[in-house]
């Protein structure tokens, strides 16, 4: 098998505008076969994933300018690259679930509680990237 196909790293953006919190994920995601892409505010996301096709995409509810769920909701809608791209959403909101698995058609939309769990989040993303039909042998 080709080197260069064995070593593809998977694709992911990260919309998260506090730095702290994006040092946490990419401490915790460390070592993993990704590529970090970091988004510091929703208008960033949603230009990033209009240009840039993703395998996952990790965003906070509470950003500027656009909210994390109106992101999803946009590439969700439109013909986008990243229409059906799995999605891990954090928030702090205490009215969510601890853990929320939800299905939107064949699209995969994670919420997971803030203060992060490393294990919680590493598990998550491994199980999203392994569902990415696009992905095989994962």
């Amino acid at each position: 098998m080709n080197d260069a196909v064995t070593q593809a790293k998977f694709q992911v953006l990260l919309a998260e505008d506090d730095v702290v919190n994006q040092s946490i994920v990419q401490a915790f995601l460390h070592g993993a076969n990704l590529e970090l892409t970091i988004a510091s505010d929703g208008r960033q996301a949603l230009e990033a994933a209009l240009t840039h096709q993703y395998d996952l995409m990790i965003v906070d509810q509470n950003m500027p300018f656009i909210t994390g769920d109106r992101v999803i909701r946009h590439l969700r809608a439109g013909r986008s690259m990243n229409a059906s791209t799995p999605v891990i959403r954090f928030t702090a909101n205490a009215d969510h679930p601890p853990f929320d698995l939800s299905t939107a058609g064949s699209v995969l939309e994670v919420t997971l509680p803030k203060p992060l769990s490393r294990h919680d989040l590493r598990t998550t993303v491994d199980a999203l990237l392994r569902r990415n039909p696009e992905e095989s042998g994962v």
